[in-house]
């Protein structure tokens, strides 16, 4: 939705920083010109204006998974469809795979970004291949391992910066190694991983401080053996995502690990699509999808995931707000995602029923 002027006036707005109510937003060329109380009319009034959503795992949209399909035209798509649920910033992301579809990827990503600097296409997530196979979840195993030199540095140079987040399992990568990828501007999320409680914390100073899919692909909590699972809920030095379809992860647990994390838990779909293709065989099982059997995606949205946070996991809007708009941006502060809701910023947001459904969006 793109119009010259508009006047919006909204019974409850998130700015990203704070609550307003009885506002009135006033949008001349793409930008917010005003927010103010004066004008508010009720009986004009939408219910809920939020930031647009941050999705930083997403792989594939409307029958194209991007690692089956590593071109433009795939990205061109996923935009859309996340735009159409509310989504403005995306993060395509490919699983563990080999380093010809990987480096396909990377140059699909640059060239996109290239060519529409105005994209919401964050940069590419790479979740693997250095992961743990005792961990693999629905990851090939025969991709699965420990990286050299070479590949570290091939990476680094063919990314150019397009490479924004790379999850991996730290007991299998040399710890220079994963210095080198965060001092180019890579940031590292530890996943698929059985790395113990100690050296998670030890990590969590001054390398690795985020963490992909909580409780997917990491060890049970056990009462007397403390593992990676238990440091990432009780570190507050340690972001990470969560999957709120219902399927990954219960949402009483995602109410308790809300409780434990706070501002450092945030959602991602982790959202797939039907795919035939590649190697990995995504098929839809009502409202999640399966490869060979194995949980390995959901099909959720973030507008979805927005709603089920408030009505399922019993969080507060604001609460919400902070899961899938505000804490995303704060794992990325370097890409320099502009979602805040405030005068003198382009207008990127979500406009939301009385039942925290999406009606629409303004990018």
């Amino acid at each position: 939705m793109r119009v010259k002027e508009k006047i919006i006036h909204a019974k409850e707005v998130h700015t990203g920083i704070k609550k307003l109510t009885n506002v009135v937003l006033r949008i001349k060329d793409d930008t917010i010109v005003s927010i103010a109380n004066k004008g508010y009319d009720y009986k004009k009034s939408f219910p809920l204006i939020i930031p647009t959503f941050i999705d930083l795992q997403v792989y594939g949209s409307s029958g194209r998974l991007f690692s089956s399909y590593p071109e433009i035209k795939t990205l061109e798509i996923m935009e859309k469809y996340h735009q159409l649920n509310g989504t403005f910033f995306f993060q395509p992301t490919i699983a563990s795979n080999s380093y010809e579809v990987i480096y396909k990827c990377i140059e699909a990503v640059k060239k996109y970004k290239k060519n529409n600097p105005n994209t919401g296409c964050i940069g590419l997530h790479i979740e693997g291949p250095w992961l743990n196979p005792q961990k693999k979840g629905a990851h090939k195993k025969e991709f699965l391992h420990s990286p050299n030199k070479n590949q570290i540095d091939s990476i680094i140079g063919f990314s150019e910066g397009s490479v924004s987040l790379i999850t991996l399992a730290p007991e299998i990568v040399k710890e220079s190694y994963i210095k080198k990828l965060k001092n180019n501007g890579i940031v590292i999320s530890i996943g698929h991983s059985n790395c113990n409680y100690k050296k998670m914390n030890i990590l969590s100073k001054n390398l690795i401080r985020l963490a992909t899919h909580l409780f997917n692909a990491m060890p049970n909590i056990h009462h007397r053996d403390l593992n990676l699972t238990t440091a990432i809920l009780t570190n507050n030095s340690i972001f990470s995502s969560i999957i709120a379809d219902g399927y990954h992860v219960d949402f009483q647990l995602i109410k308790l690990a809300y409780k434990l994390k706070k501002n450092k838990l945030f959602c991602i779909t982790d959202s797939v699509t039907e795919d035939n293709k590649g190697v990995y065989k995504h098929k839809k099982n009502k409202n999640y999808y399966t490869n060979n059997g194995i949980l390995s995606g959901s099909s959720i949205s973030m507008a979805k995931s927005f709603k089920n946070l408030i009505q399922k996991a019993g969080l507060t809007v604001s609460q919400s707000v902070e899961m899938c708009c505000v804490t995303p941006h704060k794992v990325l502060t370097n890409r320099n995602l502009i979602f805040k809701i405030e005068v003198g910023s382009k207008a990127k947001f979500n406009i939301v029923d009385d039942k925290f459904n999406l009606t629409e969006s303004y990018f």
